[in-house]
Order: C-alpha cells, then sequence, then structure tokens
C-alpha cells in the first residue's frame, strides 16, 4: 500500500515520480531509469561533473531505500503518530566490513559495485553485501570478479567471468583454512601475496550440502573480510535450515 508522507513525496519527485502512481514496479523501473540517468562512471573524463553526479546518485539511493521501506510500511494517519504501532521486527541478515578495501555492504555500494548489483538481480535490495576479487593492481576495482552475497544466496564471479550461484538452502561446509598451518604456501598463495604486498593467513573455503567444492577465496581480499564472510554464512546457513 502506497505511503502519503511529505517524505514519500520528496522521494518520488527525486525519482521522477511525482504525478505518476506509485507502485513497488513503478519505484523499481524509476530508480533504475535514474540510476542509470545519473551514474557516475557516465563522466569519468569530466571531474566537476562526475562530484555532481556522484551526489545525487547517492540522493537516488536513499530516495529508492526509503520511498520502498515506506511502501511497505505506509505513514498516512496522524493517528499512528499518536499511537505507534509495534515496531516491526527486522529479520535482515547483518554484516560489517569496518572499512576492508574493496568491500561494500547495503546500503552503502560505490558506484561501480551498484551498477554490478543492477546487473545481476531482479530485485536489487536482496544484496546484501558486495566484494571485489579482483585483486590488487590494474584491475583492483573492476569488480572483474566478485563475491555478492544477498539475501537468498550466493553469487560469484570467477576468473574465466563464470557466474555461479548457490542458495543458502544448499549451503554446505564453509571453512577458514589456516594456509600456513602445514608449512610454505602454494605457488598461487605466493603469487597473490606477492602482487597485493599483504600477507594473507587464511583462505575461505564454500562446498555445496552434497559436498562438492563451489568456491575458495585466497589472496583476493584481507583475512578479516574473508572472516566476516565466514560468520555471516554460518549465519545464513542455519537460518536457512531452521
Amino acid at each position: 500500500m502506497p505511503c502519503a508522507c511529505e517524505t514519500c513525496h520528496q522521494h518520488a519527485r527525486t525519482l521522477g515520480l511525482a504525478d505518476k502512481q506509485v507502485s513497488k514496479a513503478a519505484i523499481r523501473k524509476a530508480f533504475r531509469a535514474q540510476a542509470k540517468l545519473w551514474h557516475p562512471d557516465r563522466f569519468e573524463n569530466d571531474e566537476a561533473k562526475r562530484l555532481e553526479t556522484e551526489e545525487h546518485f547517492k540522493q537516488i539511493q536513499v530516495a529508492y531505500r526509503e520511498l520502498w521501506e515506506h511502501y511497505e510500511n505506509p505513514r498516512e494517519f496522524p493517528l499512528e503518530e499518536a499511537f505507534p504501532a509495534r515496531p516491526k521486527v527486522d529479520n535482515s541478515p547483518r554484516i560489517s566490513f569496518g572499512g576492508a578495501p574493496g568491500c561494500f555492504v547495503t546500503p552503502d555500494f560505490s558506484p561501480r559495485a551498484h551498477r554490478i548489483i543492477l546487473r545481476h538481480l531482479p530485485n536489487p535490495e536482496n544484496a546484501v553485501a558486495i566484494v571485489d576479487l579482483s585483486g590488487s593492481g590494474p584491475r583492483s576495482g573492476t569488480f572483474d570478479q566478485f563475491i555478492l552475497l544477498t539475501r537468498d544466496g550466493i553469487f560469484v564471479r570467477n576468473a574465466r567471468q563464470i557466474i555461479s550461484l548457490l542458495w543458502y538452502s544448499h549451503l554446505g561446509e564453509v571453512s577458514l583454512i589456516d594456509q600456513r598451518k602445514y608449512g610454505k604456501l602454494g605457488f598461487w598463495q605466493r603469487t597473490a601475496e606477492r602482487i597485493s604486498g599483504i600477507e594473507q593467513k587464511y583462505a575461505l573455503e564454500i562446498h555445496r550440502r552434497d559436498r562438492t567444492h563451489f568456491c575458495t577465496i585466497t589472496g583476493q581480499v584481507d583475512d578479516s573480510a574473508k572472516k566476516v564472510m565466514y560468520s555471516f554464512l554460518q549465519q545464513m546457513k542455519s537460518q536457512a535450515r531452521l
């Protein structure tokens, strides 16, 4: 049910919905149109214009998020202010990388991360976090490789540009492997450390419920990010089996 509060009217205007019928489909469609129109990547060669569009792009993200939330929990009647309803329980997963490089969580996705999410998720509001696995060097920040954590499952794009999906209901063992426990690192681990300049102790291994291998994350991101993803995936696996 639509929301009639002044805040939503302002957000609707930001998304170009001021004089149109507001629905979930209309909100999503308007958001995607505005995001493409005001995406900072369109103005990479114009610094002043890029800074302007980055600010407007942030406003579009805020407008979309709050308009969507108010649509599901409308504020239409003054009595709601005097007698507020019992707060809705928020069961959405929580995750924080503490500012680790290449790691973003909702709603603070970078413009490039947001473009990747729009490209791969029919409902971008389901995105929880995305981690750039492109490593350091010239490919850093490109998201040529990534792991995308959603409310329902995991998307991974590997070095061959192949995208794999694993639902949490099919998630099996998730392990943090100490790569130095049994001696020296392997060739690829040593190469990743040499390129990144960061000593990496752990590998994050993710398996399907049938025990087949899904993916392994080694030197592409900091150990701190691997630990965060490990805890998050353990939580999601538990929730999926309740």
